[in-house]
């Protein structure tokens, strides 16, 4: 049943639209708030079967798990960002990269999976940062690595970082993504590294 309380999950098929940008955080919080959920509890236990499948059909190769999760997740983010768009009412681009990562952070990832972040730590050229969680649930709820998979590098999280990227990139903006920290390997935090790597140009079938 949808549970509509604060550890819900956002349905990314509910398209109720909450304005226009203005204000990041708020447009984040205002969206979080119309959007339907789902128990948080099951989007954990779905997403930690997921790696599980995977894990196995990869033989436990961790390497191989990492590339196959952030595919996955580079999929799901070059069709949410439609979702995104019409939820905002979003109809122009960012003007800067940091505007693009502040909408990521307080306003993408709040709206999908009620998760409260800060961008920090901006290069000079503001074409690096950091996004640090204040959690990662429903994510890393009751989830604890086993000692060789954490020795061997597993990103457990690191589907929510191809979402990141695939979003971006169905925009036009191509990017690095990857956790720098990760509370699962024993760091303070969760810290999703961000870095701008260039602009895509629109490609068309046809010449002018």
């Amino acid at each position: 049943q949808p549970h509509a309380g604060a550890r819900g999950v956002a349905m990314a098929s509910h398209r109720t639209r909450s304005g226009g940008r203005g204000n990041p955080e708020h447009a984040g919080n205002a969206a979080w708030l119309a959007t339907e959920k789902v128990n948080a509890e099951l989007f954990t236990l779905t997403y930690g079967a997921l790696v599980m499948q995977v894990m196995r059909d990869c033989e436990d190769c961790v390497e191989e798990v990492n590339k196959r999760l952030d595919k996955m997740g580079v999929s799901i983010g070059s069709r949410l960002i439609e979702d995104f768009l019409a939820k905002t009412n979003t109809t122009q681009r960012c003007a800067s990269f940091k505007e693009t990562c502040e909408v990521v952070a307080l306003v993408g990832l709040k709206m999908f999976l009620g998760l409260t972040c800060v961008v920090t730590n901006w290069s000079l050229e503001n074409t690096e940062c950091d996004i640090l969680f204040e959690h990662l649930n429903p994510f890393c709820e009751f989830v604890e690595l086993p000692d060789r998979f954490v020795q061997d590098d597993l990103k457990y999280c690191q589907l929510l970082c191809g979402v990141v990227r695939g979003a971006l990139l169905a925009i036009g903006t191509k990017t690095e993504c990857e956790f720098v920290s990760d509370k699962l390997k024993g760091d303070e935090t969760f810290v999703m590294h961000m870095k701008f790597l260039g602009n895509v140009e629109d490609e068309y079938p046809f010449e002018d």
